[in-house]
């Protein structure tokens, strides 16, 4: 048996008890707020400086938007292969950030926006109070030594080789988390950039690390020991689950 912490964001409540019985899926502790905001990194997407977004932007401050609506145009060469920005939520427009190139919304309406927070694994509650919730779970689960991103579950997917040169990702990385030696940032920008739902290596640079949490990137990114990658690598194609804000990961 091992145990798994699971950190509550402020704000959350517990719903479990010490020695409940959870099932992987159950909810565990939730959140009432009205609405979201949502932060749509503009510049990062063109590839452009923060300073020449607002040029790009088809909504304005305090304007309502929908799913599907057009929030940026940046035009082609000769007027040529324009790239659009599609918001993916419904809400209103609450800022325009042009220090940092991005668009806030504000979602949801004012009824309140229940959020949950769900056990990964089954298991029995060990510990419980409003800071951490402890799952006992039969799951083996492994400490990363460094983590970024979000949550994410998927088929694991292992690059033998300890180098890994960014011609060696194959798209074969797709829909799976991939689990390598040595990452450089431009392997690991290819792998997510094919589908991966994240990348788990043994070397991986601080400044790649510090690049992803400045660029925003929402896969998980993972930093574990030798040890753990032999221990993991032994699970070849099977599920794993991994949890940045505690620097777990879930043999499922």
């Amino acid at each position: 048996m091992t145990l798994l912490p699971i950190l509550l964001p402020e704000g959350f409540t517990t719903k479990v008890s010490v020695n409940d019985k959870l099932t992987a899926g159950q909810i565990i502790a939730e959140k009432s707020q009205k609405g979201i905001e949502e932060v749509i990194h503009v510049s990062q997407i063109f590839a452009i400086s923060p300073k020449h977004m607002a040029k790009t932007l088809r909504k304005n401050l305090g304007d309502s938007v929908s799913k599907g609506d057009v929030l940026a145009v940046k035009k082609g060469r000769l007027g040529l292969g324009a790239k659009k920005i599609i918001s993916e939520f419904s809400g209103t427009i609450i800022r325009i950030d042009e220090e940092n190139g991005d668009v806030l919304i504000h979602t949801g309406s004012k009824d309140k926006n229940l959020i949950t927070l769900i056990s990964p694994v089954d298991g029995t509650v060990d510990f419980c109070n409003n800071d951490k919730i402890v799952v006992k779970t039969d799951k083996e689960t492994l400490v990363a030594e460094k983590a970024v991103g979000e949550e994410a579950r998927g088929q694991l997917f292992v690059i033998e080789d300890k180098d890994i040169d960014f011609s060696e990702v194959p798209k074969e990385v797709a829909k799976k988390i991939v689990l390598g030696g040595k990452f450089e940032k431009g392997s690991i920008f290819k792998a997510l950039g094919l589908g991966a739902l994240g990348v788990i290596g043994v070397e991986i640079r601080e400044s790649d690390f510090e690049d992803l949490e400045e660029k925003g990137i929402k896969s998980p990114v993972f930093q574990i020991e030798e040890k753990d990658f032999l221990k993991l690598a032994k699970h070849k194609k099977g599920q794993v689950y991994l949890d940045p804000e505690n620097k777990s990961i879930v043999v499922l």
